[in-house]
């Protein structure tokens, strides 16, 4: 595959998504997919950040996994597993939007407070693990979207950058295996994602190396503050596009 506009256009967006996601341990998909959809079909887009998001996460436990609270990641899985048939049922239903808008405003309050509220009590155990990974796995079985939780439980944990960023990543790890399954099933790894993904890596290696540097020279107090900044930027653009589908389909 030649360099063409098209190509660098999808690795300077990877770029930024790893970095991104290295960094702070979440934000692949966010940042990834609104614009992949400027410049290709959904199907592409889907595939390529799923191949791309396994072989980071793969690639930054194996480099971090002395920072990952194993504990804590099991049971944020197992309640999550628990959750995502929940979420699948009311995938059926007609409230969609209502739900997304919903979450939308619980990140933006968590998120707004916490920014002008710093003194906020923390969890002191991981016994509340269960709740929020039941949640993830509510949201991430309805809407794709089970991450918003977690990082809301991790922020309130206090967990120094690299725990924060390395047990992220691996709760994440499972859901990016099924989703890429999923798109291997669906014949949606074509030429095309595979040629792409290749030129990609490079980008991850990068990322990777940059990713750990970022978040290890980020003290603790400005890497909470950057964390709740990047929430009010996803409960932000959940919020528009959720209210968009609403306006679109009344």
């Amino acid at each position: 595959m030649i360099f063409d506009m098209f190509t660098i256009q999808i690795l300077a967006i990877f770029l930024i998504a790893t970095l991104t996601s290295s960094t702070f341990g979440f934000g692949l998909g966010l940042i990834a997919m609104p614009l992949l959809a400027l410049f290709t079909d959904i199907k592409t887009a889907s595939a390529l950040v799923a191949i791309v998001g396994l072989t980071l996460s793969i690639g930054v436990i194996f480099n971090n996994w002395r920072d990952i609270q194993f504990k804590n990641a099991g049971k944020l899985i197992i309640s999550s597993l628990i959750g995502v048939p929940i979420g699948l049922y009311l995938l059926k239903g007609t409230q969609n939007d209502i739900m997304k808008v919903i979450l939308a405003l619980i990140i933006l309050s968590f998120s707004v407070y916490k920014l002008f509220t710093p003194t906020l009590p923390s969890l002191r155990t991981d016994r509340s693990s269960y709740f929020f990974g039941f949640l993830a796995g509510i949201f991430g079985g309805a809407y794709y979207m089970g991450g918003p939780p977690v990082i809301i439980y991790a922020s309130m944990r206090a967990w120094p950058p690299n725990i924060f960023r390395a047990t992220l990543i691996t709760f994440f790890f499972p859901m990016s295996v099924f989703i890429l399954v999923g798109h291997f099933m669906a014949g949606n790894m074509s030429r095309q994602v595979l040629s792409l993904y290749a030129l990609c890596i490079p980008i991850i290696i990068l990322s990777i190396f940059l990713g750990g540097k970022f978040n290890r020279s980020i003290p603790k107090g400005k890497f909470d503050r950057l964390i709740y900044i990047l929430l009010v930027f996803i409960g932000f653009i959940l919020l528009i596009e959720s209210v968009s589908n609403m306006i679109m389909a009344a």
